[in-house]
């Protein structure tokens, strides 16, 4: 530590109290706003992929990146005591958020003894851009920044040797704190570790400790990097994945996943990330923190401040990876003590070699930009108007109680793809009921489920669909509302159309005609519905099986606006495909896919267990347990639905697979029709 002088306030504490109090208070003024609002993005998706996961499989399992371990659980917590809403949820955050300006400036404090640097730094912190927008985000940013504030705080009490196992023992819980709210944390703590080892040889004279003596200073550190090799090696296969998904250059080798590193690519980067660091101000406040840099020279500080950036940097570099800016949140407190402390010397500076008027001057502008920037900023996005067609979690909870209490276990509920709240809560109904549809093959109603503000005709959109536009004219029937949300009925009139007669083993009773090279099976095990299933498998050299019945059938479409659903169940991930191959001049112009991965089931001795799908198993490389939980086979079940015109049709049953094995069961069709026969 060192000595500072400072200007503009008496050695008062009182009045520095008091102006913390106030930063502290305007803080959490500017991180409330919104706090309400519905959620979206990563917090959406840790609610719908992670929050019904048991607290022992989060801790010994790290699926995906946005599993936020502790924050999870307090939030949880959270819900638990003040009830599913959007402030509990992010009430963990919100709290580190405010609580992490008085820390910000008793840190700084510590580390640099300049009162007016640390008070700088609270202001900085309570007005930056890049943290409040983490507010908005919630899973667990703001406690990283928080934990890593104190973390430095504890670090310092552990060199003064005083209470030594007391500062140990809450130095490991708050190392461990960070590791489980992302892994990314070792980064910073690596940091921390090394900072740490440093100053214990740098103060000891000609380092001739003794064994014991080293363990007794040492054992805080020794034991959270143990348990965090522990904790990583035991999710190694996970972090592997998390990796190889924040590659700059990913290559193969053998089979392998390697990272490699375009350094310049990754300065350009890393230049990116500490302009963000620095809003809403520009990147020019960055000479303060060189000048503070100067100014620290050859203290321990300086040192600290050191391994924070250049550890980081050393294990992204072996690694080959970089993920984004906010993953390295942990440095911005840091950054922004060392701009304050550097505007506090750059204005001692001008006072010792000018006057006190130009220093008052300086420093008066410098508040003003501080200041007056951002509130002008923040003004205007509170003013602008929240947004719509998002799904709050108390509407979402009342529209789940209304589908258990008002819909029968043959309705089937369609719902919107991206709307991760509302699937969060009703998802599990929803497959429940299209597994009853498909093992019995009974429909009674098809039901809309989504936000008021959104046509109903584009809930089914699973990202990449443009064919939802085919029920754009639909009359869809307004039932009731919850909020923001509205449920529909198609209002159609639904019949079997295919089979006639409902076993559950309709493509078992079908003759195919395909190539004799292909193996055509009625298998026992695995199945979903009936009796039977359909397995299928190819020659090496085919690149896709496609079987057609022998036989076809003809209906009648005896009304204008009148559409076909096939629902059928296939292996999970085998691509495989059924349909009614209509005449070439009467094919539909477009499918609609409804509940897209909602239906999958883990099916272990004829026992379906429903298996919730990442939201974004397209963008991650998702993990395969199913050996290890002993699961026999995983089907999912499609449904689809395509206009169909005005007349009689012939149609034949199709089989598609490009996968070396498919497998089939549950096909069935219905024809839907408007009770009037008008379109």
């Amino acid at each position: 530590m060192r000595n500072s002088n400072h200007i503009y306030f008496s050695n008062t504490s009182k009045l520095f109290i008091s102006i913390i109090i106030s930063l502290t208070l305007v803080g959490a003024w500017l991180r409330v706003e919104g706090i309400n609002q519905p959620i979206t993005g990563d917090l959406a998706g840790m609610l719908f992929m992670h929050f019904p996961t048991s607290w022992d499989s989060l801790l010994l399992n790290y699926r995906d990146t946005n599993q936020w371990t502790l924050y999870i659980f307090l939030a949880k917590l959270s819900l638990e005591i003040f009830g599913d809403n959007e402030f509990a949820l992010r009430l963990p955050d919100f709290l580190a958020g405010i609580f992490v300006i008085p820390l910000a400036y008793r840190v700084g404090l510590l580390m640099t003894s300049s009162r007016l640097g640390s008070l700088i730094t609270a202001f900085l912190l309570t007005f930056s851009s890049f943290h409040i927008n983490r507010m908005q985000v919630s899973k667990g940013y703001l406690l990283t920044v928080f934990f890593a504030l104190l973390v430095v705080f504890i670090t310092y009490k552990l060199l003064e040797k005083e209470h030594f196992t007391r500062w140990g023992i809450l130095f490991f819980l708050t190392g461990l704190g960070m590791i489980l709210l992302v892994p990314t944390n070792v980064h910073f703590l690596t940091g921390i570790g090394v900072f740490y080892v440093f100053v214990i040889f740098k103060n000891h004279k000609n380092f001739n400790y003794t064994f014991n003596d080293l363990i007794k200073l040492m054992w805080p550190v020794i034991l959270l990097f143990s348990v965090i090799v522990g904790y990583c090696l035991n999710i190694l296969s996970d972090l592997t994945r998390g990796i190889a998904g924040e590659c700059m250059i990913p290559i193969n080798i053998r089979g392998n996943a390697i990272c490699t590193m375009n350094v310049g690519s990754y300065f350009e980067r890393l230049i990116e990330f500490f302009d963000s660091f620095i809003s809403p101000w520009s990147s020019w406040f960055y000479l303060f923190l060189l000048f503070g840099l100067v100014r620290l020279y050859k203290t321990n500080e300086f040192a600290l401040f050191i391994s924070l950036i250049v550890i980081p940097n050393i294990i992204n570099l072996i690694s080959g990876s970089i993920g984004p800016a906010r993953v390295y949140i942990f440095w911005l407190p840091f950054i922004l003590l060392l701009i304050g402390f550097g505007i506090a010397e750059f204005l001692i500076w001008i006072q010792s070699r000018f006057s006190n008027l130009l220093a008052y001057s300086v420093g008066t502008i410098i508040l003003a930009i501080i200041v007056f920037y951002p509130i002008k900023i923040y003004s205007e996005g509170f003013s602008k108007a929240a947004p719509k067609q998002l799904t709050t979690l108390k509407d979402a909870k009342t529209a789940k109680v209304f589908i258990e209490k008002n819909t029968s276990e043959y309705d089937l509920i369609v719902v919107p793809y991206f709307d991760l709240v509302l699937r969060y809560y009703v998802e599990k109904i929803i497959a429940q009921k299209m597994l009853n549809i498909t093992q019995d093959g009974k429909l009674k109603k098809i039901l809309y489920l989504g936000p008021s503000e959104t046509p109903p005709h584009t809930f089914p959109n699973d990202g990449g669909v443009s064919a939802i536009n085919l029920m754009k004219n639909h009359p869809f029937k307004h039932i009731q509302s919850f909020g923001n949300l509205s449920i529909y009925d198609l209002g159609l009139s639904i019949k079997k159309l295919s089979p006639s007669n409902w076993t559950g083993d309709h493509e078992n009773n079908t003759q195919f005609e395909y190539n004799k090279e292909i193996k055509v099976e009625d298998i026992d095990r695995p199945k979903i519905a009936g009796s039977k299933a359909l397995k299928i498998t190819k020659p090496f050299s085919a690149k896709e099986v496609i079987l057609r019945s022998k036989a076809a059938s003809s209906f009648n479409v005896l009304k204008n606006g009148s559409y076909i659903l096939l629902t059928y169940a296939r292996g999970y991930k085998e691509l495989s495909q059924s349909a009614l191959l209509l005449p070439k001049n009467k094919n539909p112009s477009g499918i609609i896919f409804l509940n897209m991965f909602s239906g999958v089931f883990d099916s272990q001795n004829l026992n379906y267990a429903w298996k919730r799908i990442d939201p974004y198993k397209n963008l991650l490389i998702q993990p395969n347990n199913s050996k290890k939980e002993g699961i026999d086979f995983t089907w999912e079940l499609v449904f689809n639905i395509f206009p169909v015109p005005k007349g009689k049709l012939g149609f034949l049953t199709g089989l598609r697979s490009p996968s070396p094995v498919g497998h089939f069961d549950g096909f069935q069709s219905f024809i839907l029709e408007t009770e009037d026969g008008k379109s």
